[in-house]
């Protein structure tokens, strides 16, 4: 993973494509990371786990999935850069 827990990030091109230009120079703190998979249901049960995430892509090897604070999307270490 590339960024750590609490790092404060901002998104790149390909993520202000998808997201929208309004998050242009946001500045977001990352509130967790995730490297594997885990299905909702054990997830929430075993109360979110830190290192899963049940949106994590296991087809993306070697990339971070983080959920950051204010923010509804999860995003992988392609679309997000430091600040």
């Amino acid at each position: 993973m590339k960024f750590r827990k609490g790092q404060k990030v901002i998104m790149t091109e390909n993520a202000l494509e998808n997201y929208g230009e309004r998050y242009r120079d946001v500045i977001f703190k990352i509130e967790s990371c995730a490297h594997s998979y885990m299905p909702a249901k054990e997830f929430y049960e075993s109360g979110m786990p830190e290192g899963y995430h049940p949106g994590y892509d296991d087809s993306i090897k070697g990339q971070g999935l983080y959920d950051l604070v204010n923010f509804n999307f999860s995003l992988y270490d392609y679309e997000l850069k430091s600040t």
